[in-house]
């Protein structure tokens, strides 16, 4: 079922709802009881577990071999690499905690939420909640082994009040009443959340340290993690608009668990003593995949290439199929396929400025690239393959429109709120041209042969 949903269910990722949740933000219950519970991190313990269980081995011993005796809570930041499902592309972070006194290893998950048959429903409108779990430590990270994800653990070095209180806080956070909330991709994620609830207990000094600019834009970041799955990359760069791509600092970039990694490590804490908030890091697991790319790759020229070659294609074929009966329905079916294609994606783009409240894809500038009146061109199309005067006329007029569209969105740029839609432009303009012009030709008569 998720791959089969793959396209709807990774908009759902991109999905901001329009507030920023903060830390322990007091969230109502998800309005239906959590079924098919779907973990990116596999985390599928919605409990603590019980305090008389036998905790797993830990790897940081739980009594001090010597010396005077380590605080009672241990906090570990754990970040997790990027998986092959879209739902991993992206990384993951956790909070580990280790009680020393209780005997007690938990990670403390807000990257929880249920597959039902309204998911899709409840993105749309706004209201798909995720929640805070709480697991054993081993198993979570066992299954993360099991998916080849890297993990790594930062060591914080929190005053005793300081984990107190951040205990005190994933505690009530992670209660049945208190754990939901309504999930923003680039706002409210599991990563935020984690950088939320230390800023709190560390007294501002994450958010300190996140106010440099941003080294991409959002939209640069999803993009540069999501390059290794075309697809995917595709679908982000289509549906992403205006809103991701302002400029903005570090603390907007740490919706990506690597960019929060980073930010822990240039907090600084103050109290009781001048230190750094990371006192130590380890690999816990090493993933055999390579590395994220550090920048989002710049594809312009070989989008172009493809989009000259299918305008070459629509060209050629116009011309053939005033003579050739097979290139005629080749050149229908393909008009049929890439209107409903293009045509759907421009539809779907204009409902969801107009009917959602995901401002993310708010003013999108590639309605303008996928024209939604290229849906006409899938029942043209058959009539282009059956040789029909009046639908090649029509299918004409809808390619020259939709060319017009895409012309007007590259002169538009100027005036518009900056949008990094260059790559999808270079492919759009020399297709609606090549197609404009092949339906061009098959309407001028082919000339007599003598």
């Amino acid at each position: 079922m998720i791959r089969g949903a793959r396209a709807a269910l990774l908009l759902a990722l991109l999905a901001t709802s329009g507030a920023a949740g903060r830390a322990v933000a007091q969230a109502p219950s998800p309005p239906r009881a959590p079924a098919l519970p779907f973990h990116p991190p596999m985390v599928r313990t919605l409990e603590a577990p019980s305090p008389a269980a036998t905790p797993r081995p830990s790897a940081v011993p739980l009594q001090a071999p010597g010396g005077p005796p380590p605080p009672r809570y241990l906090i570990e930041v754990l970040t997790f690499g990027p998986g092959d499902h879209p739902f991993t592309r992206f990384g993951h972070d956790a909070i580990r905690v280790v009680d020393r006194l209780a005997q007690q290893d938990v990670v403390y998950n807000f990257g929880t939420f249920s597959i039902t048959p309204g998911l899709i429903s409840d993105f749309l409108a706004g209201r798909l909640r995720y929640w805070l779990s709480v697991s054993a430590t081993g198993p979570a990270l066992d299954e993360y082994r099991l998916e080849n994800r890297s993990i790594e653990a930062q060591g914080l070095a929190l005053a005793p009040e300081a984990a107190v209180a951040l205990v005190r806080r994933l505690e009530v956070n992670a209660l049945p009443q208190n754990r939901a909330y309504r999930y923003d991709y680039f706002r409210d994620n599991c990563a935020t959340r984690v950088r939320d609830v230390l800023d709190a207990v560390t007294g501002g000094a994450v958010h300190a340290a996140a106010l440099g600019a941003a080294t991409e834009t959002l939209r640069g970041q999803a993009l540069r993690m999501a390059a290794d799955d075309v697809p995917f990359y595709l679908a982000l760069s289509i549906v992403l608009g205006p809103a991701a791509d302002r400029q903005s600092d570090a603390w907007a970039e740490d919706f990506l668990p690597q960019m929060l990694q980073r930010t822990l490590r240039l907090t600084r804490l103050s109290d009781p003593a001048p230190r750094a908030l990371v006192a130590n890091e380890r690999v816990v697991f090493a993933a055999r995949r390579p590395l994220p790319r550090p920048a989002p790759p710049r594809w312009g020229g070989r989008f172009f290439v493809a989009g000259l070659g299918a305008g070459l294609m629509f060209l050629l074929l116009g011309v053939v199929a005033r003579r050739a009966v097979v290139a005629r329905v080749l050149l229908g079916a393909l008009l049929a396929i890439t209107g409903a294609a293009l045509g759907f994606v421009g539809a779907f783009l204009l409902g969801a400025w107009l009917f959602t409240p995901h401002a993310v894809v708010y003013r999108n500038q590639n309605i303008l690239l996928c024209a939604p009146f290229a849906l006409a061109l899938v029942v043209l199309g058959w009539g282009v393959a059956f040789g029909w005067a009046g639908a090649i006329r029509k299918a004409f007029v809808v390619a020259a429109a939709a060319l017009g569209l895409a012309v007007l969105a590259l002169a538009i740029k100027p005036l518009c709120a900056p949008q990094a839609n260059g790559t999808l432009l270079a492919f759009a303009l020399p297709m609606w041209l090549g197609m404009a012009a092949g339906l061009a030709k098959l309407r001028t008569p082919a000339a007599p042969s003598t």
